[in-house]
């Protein structure tokens, strides 16, 4: 992906399952989250996770 000329990495995950440790730990970083509390819609919320890409 860096030689196609990208940055950084983008993932996402639910904050109530394992894998942000594992992002973590990866080197990832939190740069955001989704919180959604529409009536019907509630869900945990999103994680977002981003990486450089080294060079």
């Amino acid at each position: 992906m860096r030689l196609q000329g990208y940055g950084m990495l983008l993932v996402s995950t639910q904050a109530d399952e394992g894998a942000q440790h594992f992002y973590r730990k990866l080197g990832y970083h939190d740069c955001g989250g989704l919180i959604l509390t529409c009536p019907g819609y509630e869900q945990p919320t999103e994680l977002f996770l981003a990486k450089p890409i080294g060079g």
